[in-house]
C-alpha cells in the first residue's frame, strides 16, 4: 500500500512538475516576444537622439534616478535605496516594511522565502513610488569584521548565494519593477573602501566571488547591476574590463545594464569602455569628460549607443514609459508585514540548547527578565545606504509579552545601555539634589569663558536634527557642552559607561579620564560617516556617589540619517548581576551588534562591544536559565561566554517583526529551522583567510588585500586545516530531531548533460512537527588542482510531522563537479569518482555515496549554469503581478507561501501586534 502511495504521488510530482514546465515555456514565449518590442523601440529612440543626448543620459540625477528624455516621452525613472527595505516614498517619509537582513534569508537555506521577500519589497518599491530597489546585494562572507556583510545573502558559500538571489531578483521584479543586484565584485570589506586594491586569482574570482552574480544575471534576468567602489587586480570595479564587458556581457550574455555605486566611476574614459552603463552620479560619464575622446576616435559611438540602448530597452520593457509611478503609498501593508514575520520565524538559528531548556514552557515560565537595550525597541539594523528604521515593529520584549501573557516579563533598565533610562544627579543652585545633571553649553567649541545657558538636563540624549527649545544654535564649528553630576551604583562591581556623540568627547569619573575619542573626527572618512560609540568599564560600590562630568565638542560631517547621530548620548549600567535576578524563570540577553557599530563604510571588531561578554558570565552565575540571543550581520566572539550559558541564539538582524518570531521560537509556537550560512570561530586567528586580514582597517591606511586563501574560504578551509569552529556553517538545532537513510544516486556513472540525482529517506523521528534542510556535498578523490575536500553543491528544506518520512532528491548538473580552468578558461570536469556527502551541516554528514565521471569534460562559460534545473525552476515566480487600469494591487502578494513551514501554522496578523512605543526614540 505504502509503495502504492509513493508511486501516486510521484506520478502527481510528474504532472505537476510538466505543468510548471509548460507554464515556464510559455512564458519565455511571451518574454522573448517583449524583449523584441522593447528592442525595437530602444533602437527607433535611439536613432532619434544627438550625441550629446546620449551623453547626457548616461549619467544619472538626483540621488538614484535615470535621467528623464523629454524629447522623447520617457519619464525620470526613480530608484528607492535599501536592499532590505524601502526607506522612504518618492512623496514624503514614509517608508517601507523592514524585512530581515539579507544573512537572515540565507539562513532560511529557503528559495521560497526569498521569492515571496522578494514580492514582497517589490511592491514596496512600487506602491512607494519607485521603479527600481537597489538591492538584492549578494557578496561574499569572508571574515566577521565586514561592515555590510548584513545587506548580503550569500553566507560563505557561492552555491547558497547563486540559489537565492535569482529567487530575490524575480520576485522583485515580477512586481513591474527592476532589481539592482550589487556589489559587484567583490565587495567583501569596507576598510579603505574607494583605494583597496584586491588581489584575486582567476580561480578564486569564478568558483566563489562571481558565481551569485552568474546567477543573478543568467536566471533572475535582473535589470540592473551595480558595480562597486574598490579596485579587482588593479583596475576600479566599474572600470574593469575583465569583470564587465568581458565576463558580464559576453560570456553570461547579460542583457541589462550596470549602474555605478556612487562616485564609484573615477576615470569617465576606462568605465566608458569597460562597460559601466551609467554614472550615477554623472561627474566622470558626461560630455565633458567624454566628447573629446570620441572626437579622436579612442571612444566609439557605438560604445555609447549600447549603453544608451540598454537603458531604454528595459524602460520599454517595463513600460516605464507609458506607466506613471504609483502613488497609493501603501508602505506597511499587512502581507508585507506577514512576509517579513515569516521569513524571521525561518531565519533565527538556534545554537545551543542544553538540557532542552528551549523551547519555554508556559505552564511552568511565570517570568521572565529581559536584558539589553537591543530587545527593548525596535529589532536592530545595520547603519548606511541599506538602513531602514522601523516605524512599526514588536520588540523582543513586546513579543514575549504577547506570546507569555500570563508571564511576568520585566526589562531590567540597570543592566542595559539606555540613554533614556540612565540615572543621574546634580545639586542644584538652592543646594538640593535634583535628578539630572547640570549642563553648561558654551558658544565656542572649548568650553572656554561663560558658558552662554545652563540649566538642568534629566538626561545626555541630544539631537540637534529634532531636538527643540536646544539654548544654543548648535553651530559644527563653536558648540561646546560640559555636564557634571553624581551617579550612584545599586550593585558593586564594573559598571560600563558609553557615550555616542558626533565629535569630541572626555568622560571623567571622580576625575579619572575613562573615555576620550581624540579630536571627535569621524572614522573613517567616507561619504556617510557613521556615528560609532565610545565605551569603558570601571569598578564602583553600592550606594556610593561618583562625581561625573562629560565635555562635548561637536564637529562637523556627521550626518543623522542611515542610522547615524548628529548630537550626544550617554548611559550607564551594571555590569554585575543583582542576586534577585536569581528569582526569574528565565533571562533572555539581547546582546550584539546594530547600526551604532556595524554599516556600511567601516568595520567592526570580532568581539561583541560594550563588555557584552563579563555581562552574560555574570548574569549566567546568578541564573542558570539564561538564554542569549545575539544579533549582528556577521559572527561574533561567543568562545569567551557559550559554555556558561544554556541555550543561544542568532537572530541576525531579524526585522521589524523579529521580536514577534523570536518569542514564538522561545515558547515552541514555531520550531526553528534556520541553518547558519556562515562558520562562527572560536577565535579569530582561527578563520582560514585569517593570514591575509588579521586587522580591519577604519582609517584608511590598507592599501591592498590578498584573496589567495579565498579557495578555502570558510567551511572549505576549516576542514582543509582540520580546525574545528565554534559553529560550522550548515548548523542550527530543531526541537525535533531527524534521520537519514537510503542513499541513492541516479546515474551513478555520469553523462554528459544529463541531471543526476541524489535521493534518500528524511524521517522525523522526534515529537513534534518541523523543517530540515538536508545538505548535499560534492568532493572530487583525486583533483589535479587544489580543491576543497567537499564543497556544498544543492540542499532541500523540507518539513515533515512526527514520525513522517519521505522519499527527497536533490538533483546535480556537471557544474556541479566542476572547477574553473585557468589554461582552457572553461569549466572543467576531470574523469574521476567523485565523494557524494549528504548531511545536516557541513560537519554532520550522515549518509555518503560515489558518483563516476569517466570522460574529462569542458564546460562553456556562457552556457553552463551554476544552478541544477531543479535548483533554477525553485527561484522561478510562476504568476505575473495583478494589475487593475495600470495600478498594481497587493492581493496578498497573489502567489505569496505564507505558510510556516514549521508545524505550527501560526499565521499572525502584525498588524494588530505593533509595539510604536519608540517610533521616535531612540
Amino acid at each position: 500500500m505504502r509503495n502504492k502511495k509513493m508511486i501516486g504521488a510521484h506520478s502527481a510530482l510528474a504532472l505537476l512538475a510538466l505543468a510548471v514546465s509548460q507554464v515556464h515555456a510559455a512564458d519565455a514565449t511571451q518574454q522573448a516576444a517583449r524583449e523584441a518590442r522593447a528592442d525595437k523601440a530602444a533602437e527607433k529612440t535611439l536613432a532619434k537622439m544627438s550625441q550629446e543626448e546620449k551623453l547626457a543620459y548616461i549619467g544619472g540625477t538626483g540621488g538614484w534616478d535615470v535621467k528623464p528624455l523629454a524629447s522623447q516621452g520617457i519619464p525620470q525613472i526613480h530608484g528607492a535605496d535599501g536592499g532590505v527595505g524601502v526607506r522612504y516614498t518618492s512623496e514624503g517619509n514614509e517608508q517601507g516594511v523592514v524585512y530581515p537582513s539579507g544573512p537572515n534569508l540565507a539562513a532560511t537555506w529557503n528559495p521560497r522565502r526569498a521569492i515571496d521577500l522578494g514580492r514582497a519589497l517589490g511592491y514596496d518599491t512600487a506602491t512607494g513610488g519607485y521603479q527600481f530597489i537597489t538591492g538584492p546585494g549578494v557578496n561574499l562572507y569572508r571574515m566577521p569584521y565586514s561592515g555590510r556583510a548584513f545587506e548580503y545573502l550569500s553566507g560563505e558559500d557561492p552555491f547558497l548565494g547563486a540559489s537565492l538571489v535569482p529567487a530575490v531578483v524575480n520576485g522583485i521584479q515580477s512586481r513591474g519593477v527592476w532589481a539592482n543586484t550589487k556589489h559587484y565584485a567583490a565587495n567583501d570589506q569596507e576598510s579603505n573602501r574607494f583605494n583597496l586594491n584586491e588581489t584575486i586569482d582567476e580561480r578564486v574570482l569564478r568558483e566563489m566571488t562571481l558565481p551569485a552574480f552568474e546567477s543573478a544575471s543568467k536566471n533572475g534576468k535582473t535589470v540592473m547591476m551595480m558595480c562597486a567602489f574598490q579596485k579587482v587586480n588593479g583596475d576600479f570595479a566599474c572600470e574593469s574590463t575583465h569583470l564587465i564587458r568581458d565576463i558580464l556581457k559576453k560570456e553570461w550574455g547579460y542583457k541589462g545594464f550596470v549602474q555605478s555605486d556612487y562616485n564609484a566611476v573615477v576615470h569617465g574614459l576606462d568605465a566608458a569602455q569597460a562597460g559601466t552603463d551609467l554614472d550615477m552620479m554623472g561627474y566622470q560619464m558626461n560630455s565633458t569628460v567624454l566628447k573629446p575622446h570620441l572626437d579622436s576616435g579612442e571612444l566609439s559611438a557605438a560604445t555609447i549607443d549600447d549603453k544608451v540602448r540598454r537603458i531604454l530597452k528595459n524602460i520599454y520593457l517595463y513600460k516605464f514609459d507609458s506607466k506613471a509611478p504609483l502613488t497609493t503609498h501603501n508602505m506597511n501593508s499587512a502581507t508585507s508585514n506577514k512576509v517579513a514575520l515569516n521569513t524571521a520565524r525561518e531565519s533565527i538559528v538556534l545554537l545551543k540548547n542544553q538540557d532542552n531548556l528551549l523551547p519555554l514552557d508556559k505552564t511552568k515560565v511565570k517570568s521572565i527578565a529581559v536584558v539589553g537595550d537591543l530587545a527593548k525597541y525596535a529589532p536592530p539594523t545595520g547603519f548606511g545606504s541599506a538602513n531602514v528604521m522601523a516605524s512599526h515593529y514588536i520588540s523582543e520584549l513586546s513579543g514575549l509579552k504577547q506570546i507569555a501573557p500570563n508571564a511576568k516579563v520585566e526589562f531590567i533598565d540597570g543592566l542595559s545601555l539606555d540613554p533614556t533610562a540612565s540615572v543621574w544627579t546634580s545639586t542644584n543652585t538652592a543646594g538640593n539634589d535634583v535628578k539630572g545633571l547640570k549642563a553648561e553649553y558654551f558658544s565656542n567649541a572649548n568650553w572656554s569663558g561663560d558658558a552662554a545657558a545652563t540649566r538642568t538636563d534629566t538626561r545626555v540624549n541630544l539631537d540637534w536634527s529634532s531636538d527643540a527649545n536646544l539654548p544654543i544654535n548648535g553651530d559644527t564649528s563653536a558648540t561646546s557642552i560640559r555636564w557634571s553630576g553624581k551617579v550612584t551604583p545599586t550593585v558593586s562591581g564594573e559598571q560600563v559607561f558609553k557615550v555616542r556623540a558626533d565629535g569630541a568627547v572626555r568622560l571623567y569619573v571622580n576625575g579619572e579620564k575613562i573615555i576620550d575619542n581624540g579630536d571627535g573626527e569621524h572614522l573613517p572618512s567616507n561619504s556617510i560617516p557613521p556615528t560609532i560609540p565610545v565605551f569603558a568599564k570601571l569598578k564602583l560600590e553600592a550606594g556610593k556617589a561618583y562625581d561625573i562630568k562629560l565635555e562635548y565638542s561637536r564637529r562637523n560631517g556627521y550626518i543623522s540619517t542611515m542610522g547615524g547621530l548628529v548630537g550626544v548620548q550617554m548611559s550607564w549600567a551594571s555590569l554585575v548581576a543583582p542576586q534577585d535576578l536569581s528569582k526569574y524563570d528565565a533571562v533572555v540577553v539581547a546582546v550584539g551588534n546594530s547600526n551604532e557599530y556595524e554599516g556600511e563604510g567601516f568595520d567592526h571588531s570580532f568581539d561583541l562591544p560594550e563588555f557584552q561578554n563579563d555581562l552574560i558570565n555574570n548574569i549566567a552565575k546568578v541564573n542558570p536559565h539564561t538564554v542569549v540571543t545575539m544579533h549582528g550581520g556577521t559572527g561574533l566572539k561567543m568562545s569567551d561566554w557559550i559554555d556558561q550559558v544554556p541555550a543561544a541564539l542568532h537572530a541576525f538582524y531579524p526585522g521589524q517583526n523579529g521580536g514577534q518570531a523570536l518569542a514564538e521560537i522561545l515558547f515552541g509556537k514555531v520550531n526553528p529551522s534556520a541553518k547558519l550560512p556562515i562558520s562562527i570561530e572560536r577565535n579569530i586567528e582561527d578563520n582560514p583567510i585569517y593570514s591575509t586580514f588579521k586587522n580591519f582597517d577604519n582609517e584608511e591606511q590598507l592599501k591592498e588585500m590578498s584573496y589567495k586563501n579565498d579557495l578555502m574560504l570558510g567551511y572549505r578551509g576549516y576542514e582543509k586545516k582540520g580546525i574545528k569552529p565554534l559553529y560550522p556553517f550548515g548548523y542550527g538545532m530543531s526541537y525535533t530531531t531527524f534521520g537519514y537513510s537510503n542513499i541513492s544516486v541516479t546515474p551513478g556513472v555520469a553523462v554528459a548533460g544529463a541531471p543526476i540525482k541524489v535521493s534518500f529517506d528524511l524521517s522525523n523521528t522526534g515529537k513534534v512537527g518541523g523543517s530540515e534542510v538536508a545538505e548535499l556535498y560534492v568532493g572530487q578523490q583525486n583533483p589535479k588542482v587544489e580543491r576543497a575536500i567537499k564543497e556544498l553543491k544543492g540542499y532541500k528544506k523540507v518539513f515533515l510531522k512526527p514520525g513522517e518520512s519521505k522519499r527527497v532528491t536533490i538533483e546535480l548538473n556537471d557544474r556541479s563537479l566542476a572547477y574553473f580552468d585557468t589554461q582552457s578558461k572553461q569549466w572543467v570536469v576531470d574523469a574521476d569518482t567523485f565523494n557524494i556527502a549528504l548531511g545536516s551541516s557541513s560537519q554532520d554528514i550522515r549518509l555518503n555515496a560515489k558518483l563516476v565521471n569517466p570522460f574529462r569534460q569542458e564546460l562553456s562559460t556562457t552556457t553552463s549554469n551554476p544552478l541544477p534545473r531543479s535548483a533554477l525552476n525553485s527561484t522561478l515566480v510562476t504568476l505575473p503581478p495583478v494589475t487593475t487600469g495600470g495600478v498594481m494591487h497587493q492581493n496578498e502578494n497573489d502567489d505569496s507561501d505564507t505558510s510556516d513551514g514549521d508545524g505550527y501554522g501560526s499565521d499572525v496578523d502584525t498588524g494588530t501586534t505593533t509595539d510604536k512605543s519608540s517610533a521616535t526614540g531612540n
